[in-house]
């Protein structure tokens, strides 16, 4: 019930989250490389995040599902250079703009009965914190394979790769942060 729950949010709010995730997108100092997307390319990748969302609870909110899926992603933005910082702050505004989509008066009164708010709340957010860590994974995966065996790796190329996306050690500022604060 919870689950079918937050699958008719996000069907009924799909294209309210698109938007907005393009406006914050576009607006953003921090996802770079999600701006050189055009807007459909940009919306297609939020929206990935939500119809994903929505197949995964529909499917039961199987925790090993969405590992899978989200490895998968960060093994894709590793290989396209995106930051790791990068890609977790876009599923943070992806969650962020779900949340505020949410009309809580309502929906907390109505078909959120106000005892199966924090079972909506754990569904919602294991959804996104199982994103971040298996993104991590899959993101770290791809760099273990990246390497050779008989490769090593330095301090300013990991540096690099870790904040830009990248193996450019000059492109890198000696203040540049790993995490910005949001």
């Amino acid at each position: 019930m919870v689950t079918e729950n937050l699958s008719k949010i996000v069907e009924n709010q799909i294209d309210e989250l698109k938007e907005e995730w393009l406006k914050e997108v576009r607006k953003s100092d921090y996802l770079t490389n999600y701006r050189n997307f055009n807007d459909q390319e940009t919306i297609d990748r939020g929206n990935a995040v939500y119809s994903y969302l929505n197949d995964w609870l529909k499917e039961g909110a199987s925790n090993k599902s969405a590992e899978e899926y989200f490895e998968k992603v960060g093994e894709r933005r590793f290989k396209a250079k995106f930051p790791l910082n990068e890609v977790h702050y876009a599923l943070y505004l992806l969650k962020r703009i779900f949340w505020s989509k949410i009309d809580w008066r309502d929906k907390v009164t109505g078909s959120f009965e106000t005892s199966n708010t924090t079972k909506i709340m754990n569904v919602f957010n294991n959804y996104f914190d199982l994103a971040n860590f298996s993104v991590t994974q899959g993101y770290f995966k791809a760099i273990i394979n990246s390497i050779d065996d008989k490769d090593t790796i330095s301090k300013s190329a990991l540096k690099s790769l870790l904040i830009n996306g990248k193996l450019d050690p000059d492109a890198l500022k000696d203040d540049e942060p790993i995490w910005r604060h949001v």
